[in-house]
């Protein structure tokens, strides 16, 4: 089996389960766009560019498909890294695409870009990473109209499950980064946007008071960041940007994503807490709705203040509760968001689109 896989980078989401793939007998050829754009790609002129792919892209991308003759062109994420490949297959003898997408809203139908990529035909598969985020979508009339459910496959992100800390390495941990040994640390890793709601979470803990403390890792606009100060008061712990902030979710008790509907996609962070075995409690919608089992690894909540500190004192006065869904956490992301089983998810979808081809 011969996979085209074309990405911005070679770092991607997907790059974990590529090793499984080539195990289980895919042969894969790589086009890395980044390394063929033309310098002065900083800034909005510069993503602009991107939207208009120069012919160097383009012919090795043909290249490409003439000299490795795939069964399938795997698209990474991004309308700017499937724009080139649809050009470059105008044309071709038609092989399967598939086309990953992650924000779950954001399609636009007055938008060529999107008819070039989302709403083309030519793309078989769209890989959405959570049925919520197919939910969203088909909940939508227009969308319905132009993207078939069929043509949606669930393809989750693969989450690596990091070694546990002993108790005197957690300590060291959250002294590092100024969180007390009797703090209740309640705590999240995103990019601060509006729709990520922290503000909810800073007032209840405000209100809660001590031992609670709310800490954010991540950054964003002077105006949500203040937004997030006054919620939060002296409570709030902004910690700022931290480079691979999983390996820091340990420090937390509690892991939080409160995001507004649709809300997410998938819940790549709020994963990773659940791989460092830290409990998380999260809207009873989107993506992290599906990750987190209720009342097993996690609690899912309505958008509702006294539901939320009704739970979070709840699994404050109990350590061995938070424990045993923190275990519990770190077995469910093994056993469901492994590299190998996210890789057997594509092989399988690999497969059924040849069988189709072949048909």
């Amino acid at each position: 089996m011969r996979v085209l896989l074309v990405s911005e980078d070679p770092a991607h989401l997907d790059t974990p389960i590529l090793p499984h793939l080539e195990a289980l007998g895919v042969s894969f050829r790589f086009v890395y766009l980044g390394a063929l754009r033309k310098a002065g790609n900083s800034g909005l002129a510069g993503k602009l560019r991107r939207y208009m792919p120069g012919s160097n892209i383009v012919n090795a991308i043909k290249a490409a498909v003439a000299e490795f003759s795939p069964d399938i062109v795997h698209i990474g994420l991004g309308r700017t890294v499937a724009l080139p490949v649809m050009l470059a297959l105008r044309g071709t003898p038609r092989v399967p695409v598939v086309f990953a997408h992650g924000a779950i809203d954001g399609l636009n139908i007055l938008s060529p870009f999107d008819w070039a990529t989302y709403f083309n035909r030519r793309v078989t598969r769209l890989l959405l990473p959570s049925r919520a985020h197919v939910n969203n979508w088909m909940g939508r009339q227009i969308f319905r109209r132009l993207i078939d459910p069929g043509r949606c496959h669930v393809h989750p992100h693969p989450i690596e499950v990091l070694p546990s800390l002993s108790e005197v390495e957690r300590g060291a941990l959250r002294a590092g980064f100024g969180l007390g040994a009797d703090d209740i640390v309640i705590g999240t890793v995103c990019s601060i946007r509006r729709i990520k709601n922290l503000a909810f979470v800073a007032d209840l803990v405000r209100r809660m008071g001590p031992p609670f403390v709310f800490a954010v890792v991540g950054s964003g606009s002077e105006a949500e960041t203040a937004l997030i100060k006054q919620a939060g008061g002296d409570r709030l712990r902004l910690l700022g940007r931290i480079p691979d902030a999983r390996r820091m979710m340990s420090a937390f008790d509690i892991y939080v994503t409160p995001t507004r509907l649709p809300g997410e996609s998938f819940g790549l962070a709020p994963a990773e807490a659940m791989a460092a075995g830290v409990p998380v409690v999260t809207m009873n919608f989107g993506g992290t709705a599906e990750i987190v089992e209720h009342g097993l690894s996690g609690l899912t909540l309505p958008f509702n203040q006294h539901a939320w500190v009704r739970a979070l004192k709840l699994l404050a006065d109990d350590e061995d509760r938070r424990r045993a869904m923190g275990m519990a956490a770190r077995e469910r992301i093994a056993a469901r968001f492994s590299a190998e089983a996210i890789a057997g998810n594509c092989y399988d979808l690999y497969v059924s689109l040849i069988g189709q081809k072949a048909s």
